[in-house]
């Protein structure tokens, strides 16, 4: 390769050195961080600018931009009042989000060191293991972030296993703006769900689904970037299927614009649109991959509990980059 694989990149909030792995394929450039598994730079050939929001180094991902481009877990979204049932027993959590826990809370996957399992020139497999009770949740988990790049797609699969009943429910927190501008302005947004969680004040879900109206209903598209903003879960289905296109983000009204598609086997889609960020609101958005947010509270959700014999637990990921913004098509 004409540069090296691998880079220092800074470092952790623990102060180990962060690295930074490249992956190429012949119309991709991606770029890893050993911190949180970020998914820190994506170069379509063709595009000047990385189609997901980054920084120049390991150090630019905290306050605001904690959760920028990690994987999130091991409990994606809120759990609402920090405690959840497992396996018959009451677990209760140290908060990070008002009264609640919010993506696995402080000791959440993103801020941690993954390590460098497997590496080659178009895939990286990344590895994290938490001892029992470590971040407060039970059983020795062990997960994998297994990143690959085939031309114009990007695949992700997050693998989680575990010696005793847990919870387990990742996602990826990448924030797309494919017009590497400083708002969504422009930015629409499609989501093939018919119905989403409702959230009280607090943003954690109340209720059942509901059918999508208004500006929650994204089947043939909304526009993002103007107030108030997305930060809801989509439901695409009540169980894990085979990897299907779900989503599709474009510019319908940029010339020769990048375009996205997301496929996913996960029952769920959050949106948020970054329209919270306290510096830069509507700096891009984010599409999580995942099961139904707060789901051990709610007796019709899909479970998020795993246990010891279901072995390994795999959601993937794919996004399909198109050099034109007709993503439909």
């Amino acid at each position: 390769m004409e540069q090296s694989q691998i880079a220092e990149f800074g470092f952790a909030p623990c102060g180990a050195q962060v690295h930074r792995v490249v992956l190429r394929s012949a119309q991709l450039e991606v770029g890893i961080l050993t911190l949180g598994a970020i998914l820190n730079s994506v170069h379509l050939a063709g595009v000047s600018h990385s189609l997901v929001v980054g920084f120049d180094r390991a150090e630019g991902y905290g306050g605001n931009n904690i959760y920028c481009g990690a994987v999130v877990g091991p409990v994606a979204g809120r759990l609402r009042g920090a405690e959840a049932m497992i396996a018959g027993q009451l677990w209760r959590f140290l908060p990070n989000d008002g009264g609640q826990v919010l993506h696995g809370g402080t000791l959440g996957m993103h801020q941690r060191l993954w390590q460098i399992a497997d590496l080659g020139a178009a895939h990286v497999t990344l590895t994290l293991e938490l001892a029992h009770c470590e971040g407060g949740f039970p059983g020795k988990r062990k997960f994998e972030a297994r990143y690959c790049v085939t031309e114009n797609k990007l695949m992700l699969d997050l693998v989680s296993r575990t010696d005793r009943p847990t919870l387990a429910n990742l996602a990826p927190h990448a924030y797309w703006n494919l017009s590497g501008g400083k708002t969504l302005a422009g930015h629409r947004l499609r989501v093939a769900a018919d119905h989403v969680l409702p959230v009280g004040p607090e943003l954690y879900p109340i209720a059942g689904p509901e059918p999508v109206t208004g500006r929650l209903d994204l089947r043939q598209g909304q526009r993002l970037g103007q107030p108030p903003g997305y930060d809801q879960c989509f439901c695409l289905s009540q169980t894990r299927q085979p990897i299907r296109p779900v989503a599709c983000l474009d510019l319908p009204e940029g010339q020769g614009a990048p375009g996205l598609e997301l496929s996913t086997t996960e029952t769920g889609l959050q949106v948020h649109d970054g329209a919270s960020h306290a510096a830069h609101p509507f700096f891009g958005v984010a599409l999580e991959s995942q099961s139904w947010p707060d789901a051990p509270n709610h007796a019709g959700y899909p479970s998020i509990l795993l246990d010891a014999g279901d072995g390994a637990l795999t959601q993937s990921t794919c996004w399909k980059l198109n050099s034109t913004s007709d993503t439909g098509k």
